[in-house]
């Protein structure tokens, strides 16, 4: 999972007075900074690390980082070697290869500058079970709309073995949906007969949930988790339209890992106001091995992992997502359409005749991310 939001985390402060002198943090210091994306767990999905640098703090992005050397050592130093499969992005190349419950690693890292840099030592822990995941229709009041919205919350059971217990999850979801329209004709100077007009009209698409979500057992009477809220997904969206599918990663992980993203997922939150608190960087478990005081970002997650896999039919809901309007009165204008506009999609509505959309994606479900073909794991 890349990690936008870790790029810069210092910010500008106002003064609080007339009597306090203004903060300006060393921005440019925080340029260029490397970035560590890693998860080991136990679990069967190939081990990525993936390294990027830091941009202006007026630039949101991340410019990915390659040309590393990357191995993972575990506690008989045997070494496990990672290759560059995309441009910053670092796999083990021994795909079979997960960690073992009880076995420790560090990551190591050689940078094409010659700089190196290393984990922390983390212990892979037993995970714990997940109890269950579901999902319940719930409206909240929105204001920027002239109805509430509608959609259905998520929620995971659980519960551990001991008293103290830290939870990182990772969420993925896959959604079936339709184009609004067939693509039953296309115009390139002449009405052109679609061979099958419902072959590009449904899709499956499969998205990360880009949000953190952690907890700790540590304030509880029993280490049982009870409707924990994960993601909301609303009827804005075609997700649940026809059926949608929610995978949960359960990352039973260290307490330095819980306070790294703990932090993380705080300081997502209020990032909405940029005065809202005072900044801080959030630190990782990974340093430069010359240079212990120059900033890294990210962190090496390893955890053990817990998973649970739920489906939802089409729930009894009003949807908005914007259903594509059909435009019978552009098929008029139709022949002066220039012919770098070619082929030109068109439907045909029972009883009301041939009608244009106002983008291909009314057509063509793949324009909006999705695949024609069904992943594997679908039921």
């Amino acid at each position: 999972m890349q990690i936008r939001n870790i790029i810069i985390i210092l910010c500008l402060v106002w003064g609080m007075s007339s009597c306090i002198d203004k903060y300006w943090p060393d921005i440019k210091k925080y340029e260029n900074v490397l970035v560590v994306d890693g998860l080991l767990t136990n679990g069967n999905d190939p081990v990525i690390v993936r390294l990027s640098v830091s941009s202006a703090i007026n630039n949101g992005a991340l410019i990915p980082l390659t040309g590393g050397e990357l191995y993972i050592t575990d506690e008989n130093h045997e070494e496990i070697s990672l290759t560059e499969i995309e441009p910053g992005t670092y796999q083990v190349e021994d795909e079979s290869f997960s960690g073992e419950v009880g076995s420790s690693y560090q990551l190591h890292i050689s940078l094409p500058n010659g700089q190196n840099y290393v984990s922390d030592i983390c212990s892979l822990s037993a995970p714990s079970p997940i109890d269950s995941v579901y999902g319940n229709i719930e409206s909240f009041a929105n204001p920027n709309s002239y109805h509430d919205l509608h959609g259905i919350q998520f929620y995971i059971d659980n519960h551990s073995n001991n008293d103290t217990s830290f939870y990182l999850w990772r969420l993925t979801q896959t959604y079936k949906y339709r184009a609004s329209f067939t693509l039953d004709y296309t115009w390139e100077g002449a009405f052109i007969p679609y061979p099958n007009p419902d072959s590009l009209r449904t899709c499956w698409r499969t998205t990360e949930v880009n949000e953190i979500f952690t907890f700790t057992t540590k304030y509880l009477d029993k280490p049982v988790i009870t409707r924990f809220p994960l993601n909301y997904v609303s009827t804005e969206t075609k997700m649940l339209s026809i059926r949608y599918s929610l995978l949960v990663k359960q990352l039973y992980i260290s307490k330095r890992a819980f306070d790294f993203w703990n932090a993380l997922q705080q300081q997502n939150i209020d990032q909405g106001n940029l005065y809202s608190q005072q900044p801080i960087q959030i630190r990782g478990n990974v340093q430069n091995v010359a240079n212990t005081e120059e900033p890294v970002l990210g962190y090496f997650t390893v955890a053990g992992v817990t998973e649970k896999r739920i489906y939802l039919n089409h729930p009894p809901l009003v949807f908005y997502h914007g259903e594509c309007a059909p435009d019978y009165e552009g098929m008029r204008f139709l022949r002066f359409e220039p012919e770098e506009l070619w082929p030109i999609y068109i439907t045909y509505v029972q009883d009301a005749g041939m009608a244009l959309g106002i983008k291909e994606s009314c057509f063509d479900c793949r324009l909006d991310g999705g695949s024609l073909t069904p992943p594997d794991f679908w039921e």
